[in-house]
């Protein structure tokens, strides 16, 4: 029989840019984004933070990069993050948490990638000279390692209410997070509202990686741009590439396969 059928749902990111794609890259308003003058970029932030209710919004190359500057931003040398023990910053950054900002992960044993607030009560350490101090609480919407598992808007408003007992920050790597809220229905700036930091990833469904700051801690945004090209210089790739990224940054998401 040759009615065989492949099916690939590993990632958005093995796809190829349709035409339109092509002529928005081409067509595209360009400017200088290291000084903040290129049209293109300045509009998708614009739209990225309007969508996730923040003040500003930051154009990124990875996920991972979102996650690694939410925490460089977040910890010092010796902080101690509280995450599932499935969360990408665990189990796939290549020890980044430790490489780059000096901090170690306390892996949690949640359900299918979700913790509860008792569980961060639990965790959070400091008091001894002897102890990290946990400085950040990671949330994964939806949880990759979790089989796609999505925390509930209550579950994520009963963690940041026990983190703040705590003085913890709450980061969200939101890979999937448009993702759960087209299977909820819940808006995602109500699922922004519940964290200090987030990123969206664009590639999974969206076509764009984002980072967004809260009222909060205006630095995030001045240290995420301080970080953005480590090897100098601007992303001018990113002037071209807004255009076509633009396309899919409408009121509907579609379904998506892993992260990159």
């Amino acid at each position: 029989m040759n009615d065989i059928i492949n099916i690939n749902l590993y990632s958005d990111t093995q796809t190829r840019p349709s035409a339109g794609m092509l002529r928005a890259m081409g067509e595209a308003e360009v400017g200088d984004e290291q000084h903040r003058q290129d049209p293109s970029v300045n509009h998708l932030c614009r739209k990225t933070a309007d969508l996730l209710g923040k003040e500003a919004a930051l154009f990124l190359p990875s996920g991972t990069m979102c996650n690694q500057i939410a925490i460089l931003v977040h910890c010092s040398p010796g902080d101690e993050i509280i995450a599932d023990k499935t969360a990408h910053i665990f189990t796939s950054e290549s020890g980044g948490p430790a490489a780059l900002a000096g901090a170690m992960v306390f892996p949690l044993e949640g359900e299918n990638g979700i913790f509860n607030a008792d569980q961060v009560h639990e965790s959070t350490r400091g008091s001894s000279l002897h102890e990290p101090r946990s400085r950040l609480v990671v949330v994964e919407q939806t949880s990759n390692r979790g089989g796609g598992s999505i925390w509930p808007l209550e579950r994520l408003q009963e963690i940041h209410d026990a983190s703040k007992e705590h003085g913890l920050m709450v980061h969200m790597d939101g890979a999937r997070l448009m993702n759960a809220s087209v299977a909820t229905g819940v808006p995602a700036s109500d699922y922004a509202e519940t964290v200090d930091s987030l990123w969206i990833d664009l590639t999974q469904g969206l076509r764009l990686s984002g980072w967004c700051r809260t009222r909060r801690n205006p630095g995030i945004y001045r240290c995420c741009m301080a970080l953005e090209t480590p090897s100098g210089g601007s992303d001018a790739s990113s002037r071209s590439d807004c255009g076509s990224r633009d396309l899919g940054f409408g009121p509907s998401y579609p379904k998506t396969g892993g992260r990159p």
